[in-house]
């Protein structure tokens, strides 16, 4: 039998072991090209709060914040100069990078509203007309990759889908989709102009899974301290998991 007290005080000086591991692996993430971001709520015993996380394709970085506010990204982020992964919340929108917004997010709703209203017509011409363009897309993608030379040729499909999808629409879900066209329709199709940007968010989901699964059993029992710990013991073994390093393994080898 191994006592309560005896695991949280060896996952502390754990933690303090890997502190400049996870540091580390921020500063390598914010030099990378692209990032991947994502949040999601944790309950503490005497409050609320944020996790977020930054992900690349080999790298992930967990942090805790008291709100959803996005301001402390600015800072943040200053370090970096290539292209923001998201999904449309609205805290993203004043960042001074590059941005591609998550197109799955989006074909997951207009999916879910064109089931709640299957006889809006503008709706669903709106959804042909953008599953055409994203399935000519994606086959260029499954054959070549996310390369620029390749993606350039579906810039000008991409301005024709975002002309019609400006409206006007009579409909009101329709008009929902279209001011959204408006605002983010450029962020929606950054990927076209670079090499390697993924059109969706996925790898930041992928490792926000990862907490909401630790959350299930240890919601409103942290402390601002012990959630630290956590999150600088998930950034090293998620980025272990993503590089399919064996996270015992790497522990045993004392790097």
């Amino acid at each position: 039998h191994v006592g309560s007290e005896v695991l949280e005080r060896s996952r502390d000086r754990l933690a303090t072991v890997y502190e400049p591991l996870s540091t580390a692996i921020l500063q390598a993430v914010l030099a990378s090209p692209v990032i991947h971001i994502d949040e999601t709520t944790v309950r503490m015993r005497k409050t609320h709060g944020y996790v977020w996380v930054l992900a690349t394709l080999d790298k992930v970085y967990y942090l805790h914040r008291p709100t959803r506010e996005a301001e402390f990204l600015r800072e943040l982020l200053s370090p970096f100069h290539g292209v923001l992964v998201s999904d449309f919340y609205t805290g993203y929108d004043s960042l001074p990078c590059e941005q591609q917004k998550c197109l799955i997010h989006l074909i997951r709703e207009i999916d879910d509203d064109l089931l709640r209203n299957p006889l809006d017509e503008e709706l669903r011409a709106l959804t042909q007309r953008l599953g055409a363009l994203l399935r000519s897309i994606i086959g260029t993608i499954d054959e070549f990759g996310l390369r620029r030379r390749h993606l350039n040729k579906h810039r000008k499909e991409a301005e024709r889908f975002l002309t019609f999808a400006n409206g006007p629409f009579a409909s009101e879900v329709a008009s929902k989709y279209g001011k959204r066209f408006e605002k983010y329709g450029s962020r929606m199709f950054t990927f076209l102009k670079h090499r390697g940007v993924p059109w969706n968010n996925n790898n930041a989901e992928h490792a926000i899974k990862r907490f909401v699964k630790y959350r299930r059993d240890t919601d409103g029992r942290y402390t601002e301290r012990s959630l630290k710990t956590y999150l600088v013991l998930a950034t090293v073994f998620e980025t272990c998991e993503f590089n399919n390093v064996n996270v015992l393994k790497f522990l045993l080898s004392k790097e």
